[in-house]
């Protein structure tokens, strides 16, 4: 009864989001030697279900707030939200050609590293979780607004449809805007700020099916200094 009551959660998002993610991990591990760039992918994609089971056992197991379960779900929160800014960022990276842009892409993950350790000193010993999650959308902006200038200034003859960065930095960008979205618009909600959440579970969902998109495309396209080559592996 209680695992359909969990299931009910977040109206059945979070199952859905879970879904996704385990059918996104299982295609990443078959694809593995596909995408020479997206081999962190399902490093990423396991930490998050690691993290959604540490929620789930506080859930089921401790709904009362045990400490260390507590403590083990933000631990796993923290560790998920840095990864997974590094890792997008890296993602974009991959495929940035301008030698500046690049630069500053790896200058915006240095500042978000920076900041995070900042906001964490500063609150200690409190955690301020709401304000370290909001630094990570934040932080990934730039990197996907600098990949979308350079597709329509650097000619490139491959469909958009066929170009597997294409697919991954529209779902980074999904997910990145739609959570920021939610997250600074949950507190002006009141008793709709469920709903806002259940967003940021869509958001991911959204994520995890264009990952599996990008995988289906000719991995052909990878940066080397400030160019295009071929991917002949």
């Amino acid at each position: 009864m209680k695992f359909f009551e969990f299931l009910a959660l977040h109206h059945y998002c979070e199952g859905l989001m879970i879904f996704t993610a385990l059918i996104a991990f299982i295609f990443s591990l078959r694809h593995y030697s596909w995408h020479r760039g997206f081999r962190i992918i399902p490093y990423y994609i396991g930490l998050f279900l690691f993290q959604a089971t540490v929620a789930d056992f506080t859930y089921f197991v401790s709904p009362r707030g045990d400490r260390f379960a507590i403590s083990l779900e933000l631990i796993s929160t923290i560790a998920l939200t840095i990864f997974e800014c590094c890792v997008f960022n890296l993602l974009i990276l991959h495929y940035i050609v301008g030698a500046g842009r690049r630069l500053a892409i790896k200058l915006n993950i240095v500042l978000f590293f920076m900041a995070e350790i900042f906001l964490y000193l500063r609150a200690f010993p409190r955690v301020p979780m709401e304000s370290m999650c909001l630094l990570e959308p934040i932080a990934i902006v730039l990197p996907g607004v600098i990949y979308f200038y350079e597709l329509f200034t650097i000619v490139n003859p491959k469909a958009l449809k066929d170009r597997p960065s294409f697919w991954v930095v529209s779902g980074i960008m999904y997910l990145s805007v739609g959570s920021l979205t939610a997250m600074v618009c949950q507190q002006y909600l009141g008793r709709f700020g469920d709903a806002a959440y259940t967003l940021g579970n869509l958001f991911y969902s959204i994520l995890f099916v264009l990952l599996m998109r990008a995988y289906k495309c000719s991995p052909d396209e990878w940066v080397v200094g400030d160019r295009y080559e071929k991917n002949i592996t």
